[in-house]
Parts: C-alpha cells; structure tokens; sequence
C-alpha cells in the first residue's frame, strides 16, 4: 500500500483522497498521511441499515468508514453534502444490476466529488470496480479517469456509462434527468 501512496503522492498536485477502508486499515492510513505527510483527516462513516446478521461472537459488519485526507484544500461543502455519517441501506437493486460486491451508494460518492473538487476537475479513481465514482464525475460535470485491474469489472464499469446494465439492458431513461 505504501509504494501505491507514494506514487500518488508523487503525481498528485497536493492530497485530495478518499480511502474506503475497514477498521484494521485505519491505524496505518493515519500513519501515512497524518503523521508522515501532515494532511488532516475526517473520518466518513456508511452505517448499513440492512447489513447482514452473523453469528460466532462478532459484532455485525454493519458500518463501512471511508477516510478523506486533504492538504492544503478548503472543501466545497454545503449542509446538504457536509455529512461523515450516511445511514442508508445496502442498494441491492445496484449490487444485482452491476453484478459487484462492494458497490458503494452514488449519492454518497456524488457528495464527496462535490465536495473536494470543481467542475471540469479530473476525478482518479484507481480501483473503479463497477464505475460508481465514474458516473458520480459525469454527473456532476468532472471528467475522470478509472482504472480497473479485473477484466470483468472494467466491461461492467464501460457499460454502465453507456447505460447497460451487467445483465446486458439497455435503458432508454439514461439521461432522463438531464430531460427535465
């Protein structure tokens, strides 16, 4: 992980990064952009309201935490987009259609690009999985760049800015905000 920071570090104007993490992760994140590069931090928290239960003396796997590390950066927010805790549902109907395991919320994402960036903006996202933070930038007027190591992900990602769905579906309503 420290080789994939520095290289960002080295191509990045300053630190801008959101990182979706779990809990062990946390400690060496702080490390590396608190401690060792002075960033500041937030702590951004998705509490899943339909996570699924387990048993075996583990607490529930029902929070997922994203950390945003800036430098030098004044962010863009509104009350509306200034949120660290969402509590929304995993979006199954999203999970189903983009046929990804860890898909997370566009609105979520969609937040944080407003956020921390202008329109016209690049958007980097090196582990775009089904293309959320790629539709995020398109739809708030960025452009972006996605990278995608897994063949599969990265069709599934194409597709879904050109409005197909994994399952190969066409909609017709693609732009139908834009209509309105």
């Amino acid at each position: 992980m420290k080789k994939l920071f520095d290289e960002l570090k080295r191509v990045m104007k300053e630190f801008n990064i959101y990182i979706w993490c779990n809990k062990t992760m946390i400690p060496k994140l702080i490390e590396y952009f608190v401690l060792k590069n002075d960033c500041l931090m937030d702590i951004i928290s998705w509490h899943k309201t339909n996570a699924m239960p387990l048993c075996g003396g583990t607490y529930i796997p029902d929070t997922e935490y994203c950390l945003y590390f800036k430098k030098n950066r004044k962010l863009n927010t509104t009350y509306d987009t200034a949120k660290t805790h969402y509590e929304l549902p995993i979006n199954i109907e999203d999970k189903n259609k983009y046929k990804h395991p860890t898909i997370k919320p566009l609105n979520i994402i969609k937040n944080f690009i407003i956020n921390s960036s202008n329109e016209n903006d690049i958007i980097l996202d090196c582990f775009c999985g089904s293309g959320t933070t790629c539709v995020a930038a398109k739809e708030t007027g960025r452009r972006f760049i996605g990278m995608e190591i897994n063949p599969k992900y990265y069709k599934i990602a194409v597709d879904r800015l050109n409005g197909i769905n994994a399952n190969g579906q066409t909609s017709i309503f693609t732009d139908f905000e834009k209509m309105r």
